[in-house]
């Protein structure tokens, strides 16, 4: 269930940095899923080295049965990556006041479908052990398996409405000024980030629009055109920075890809050549607004979020 936390504090304080916050709030995914495995102890590993430096994996259960379960998961998580922008607290991202129904709503779809799926994995729970203890032999054990499997999975999100610290009893004047700087550095940090983060994003779709377009023998998906439609769709809302020169090529891009059809794109060459010209101008204007593209530390803090959180519930 999603859950709203208000952290209400003086209006009079941070009020430049919170207009931001009247347009948007802070979302939180937790998505667990049991990991079907466990490290295996260093006694069983029969090898001519230092114990210390070997770990080795024992899967309790087919890492197919998992699947289902998983691409839940990550179909939630893209979709909230593209609906939000990043927040430099781990955890959390910023989403748009205009998105937030579309997103918990699509969320309330999804938590249906990974119940259902983990339903489905829970029936069949004692056969996924029987087929693993065949194949384990030896190393098979019945207390590595949780009684209560379906504990092990967990599907909910919250939204945060916060505020800048304010006066209070509680806080000495040192420890407010403290809070407060580091707050406005915070939103600062995330203002910079956003404006990245956008220009990132659809400069790498983009790139590959202009890769796959590119030469006769390259195939695409549709969900090459309907992606980078919904971004453009979404880039008003998403654009808190009023980032005006990315602003201009979004344009440009959307005006391009009016009334093209993927299908035609496929069927006419020179209707492909034209539209991929059109798009390298784009690609180059958007690497004159890059030096250099920060790719992976954009997603960064949202991928080890997800790794600990894999970690967790394994």
């Amino acid at each position: 269930m999603a859950q709203i936390i208000t952290n209400q504090s003086n209006p009079k304080h941070g009020e430049t940095s919170m207009k931001l916050f009247e347009n948007g709030c802070l979302v939180q995914l937790s998505v667990s899923v049991w990991g079907g495995r466990i490290k295996l102890p260093s006694t069983l590993l029969q090898v001519d080295a230092d114990p210390s430096l070997i770990r080795a994996t024992k899967y309790l259960v087919d890492r197919s049965c998992l699947k289902p379960v998983e691409e839940v998961r990550h179909q939630a998580r893209t979709f909230l990556y593209n609906k939000t922008l990043p927040f430099p607290v781990p955890g959390v991202l910023f989403i748009p006041k205009s998105l937030l129904g579309e997103v918990d709503e699509t969320f309330q779809g999804y938590q249906k479908v990974f119940e259902n799926k983990v339903t489905e994995f829970a029936e069949n729970y004692d056969l996924f052990m029987n087929t693993a203890k065949l194949r384990l032999n030896g190393l098979f054990n019945p207390n590595d398996y949780p009684a209560d499997i379906r504990a092990k999975f967990s599907f909910a999100w919250r939204f945060l409405v916060i505020d800048a610290p304010g006066k209070s009893g509680v806080l000495t004047p040192e420890i407010y000024n403290r809070e407060k700087e580091s707050f406005q550095r915070t939103i600062k940090e995330f203002q910079e980030l956003a404006m990245t983060t956008l220009r990132v994003r659809f400069a790498e779709m983009v790139d590959h629009m202009v890769d796959r377009l590119s030469g006769e023998k390259k195939v695409f998906r549709d969900s090459m055109i309907n992606n980078i439609r919904d971004f453009l769709n979404d880039f008003e809302k998403l654009n808190i920075s009023n980032d005006a020169a990315l602003g201009e090529q979004v344009e440009r891009c959307r005006s391009i890809l009016s009334g093209v059809d993927p299908s035609t794109l496929r069927s006419d060459q020179g209707f492909r050549k034209e539209i991929a010209k059109n798009i390298a101008s784009v690609q180059g204007a958007l690497d004159g607004m890059m030096i250099e593209r920060p790719k992976r530390k954009i997603r960064l803090n949202v991928e080890k979020e997800a790794v600990r959180e894999d970690r967790l519930s394994a």
